[in-house]
């Protein structure tokens, strides 16, 4: 059993001990807020006391059954222990990090300065250093291959890690795996369904990383459909709806240099585009 998961255990029995050893569970286990995608809740009896940390368990169950390197898979659990923390802490300690400029409301990079910040101090020498660095990056782009897929961010959000991976220049660990791995604990831990319609997609999108390929962003009625394949699946007539409000072709530019522009998180339950 990972380390992580035997802490949660310990914290279930009533072990409140963990909680001064493992800082990510007490950011995750001490919090007054709520943070629910009510794109996977069924109904509100099913939101639980603490969503977070219910998901976090769940992904590191699956990293649990996952055949990799020991070390591989170290780096993915430091990873999934910290990438939700931001969205969670006690009031005092949040106000403390939005006073550090922590970005608490863009959840993977708050995390990623959370995780930075805790570490630090325990960076003694290059090769500890260097997989900080790495674990860095991966809680930064946290979630966001599935983003990218659904049409939600855009390709140059991968930026900083495709130049992390460039400068190591093949020397790091097996990067391709454990992206895929990483991605495999978060979208499994949504949904098996989720993850087998979705596995092809993210072994592409990982390639393109890890090939360092900088222009791969969707052509805007690629990413436009991308952005409303729940509407798509529930009968929209897509391409007719396309012609009819496009039939500008100056609107259609200053759409498409706007979606060049912008990234958009759940765009398509909050928005009442095409319907």
């Amino acid at each position: 059993m990972l380390r992580s998961l035997h802490a949660i255990n310990e914290l279930k029995k009533g072990n409140k001990k963990v909680l001064k050893e493992y800082k990510w569970l007490k950011y995750l286990y001490l919090t007054k807020e709520k943070n629910v995608n009510l794109e996977k809740v069924e109904s509100l009896e099913k939101i639980s006391s603490n969503d977070v940390l219910r998901y976090v368990e769940n992904t590191l169950h699956v990293l649990d059954s996952i055949d990799i390197p020991l070390d591989e898979k170290e780096v993915i659990e430091e990873v999934l222990i910290w990438s939700e923390v931001a969205k969670c802490g006690m009031p005092h300690q949040r106000k403390e990090w939005l006073k550090r400029g922590f970005q608490l409301y863009i959840h993977n990079v708050g995390s990623a300065q959370i995780y930075a910040e805790e570490q630090v101090r325990n960076i003694f020498s290059k090769e500890l250093l260097e997989r900080a660095e790495l674990i860095f990056f991966l809680i930064e782009t946290h979630g966001l291959i599935g983003q990218y897929i659904r049409g939600e961010v855009r390709f140059s959000q991968f930026e900083p890690l495709i130049n992390w991976i460039e400068k190591q220049d093949g020397r790091t660990k097996n990067i391709e795996r454990i992206l895929y791995a990483l991605n495999e604990c978060i979208i499994k831990a949504i949904s098996l369904e989720l993850w087998n319609s979705l596995s092809k997609e993210v072994e592409c999108t990982i390639k393109n990383i890890v090939n360092q390929k900088r222009n791969e962003e969707f052509a805007f009625k690629i990413r436009l459909r991308k952005l409303r394949q729940s509407s798509i699946q529930k009968g929209e007539d897509f391409d007719r709806l396309f012609k009819q409000i496009f039939k500008s072709e100056k609107l259609k530019q200053y759409f498409t240099f706007f979606f060049h522009k912008t990234d958009m998180w759940y765009v398509e339950s909050a928005s009442l585009l095409l319907v």
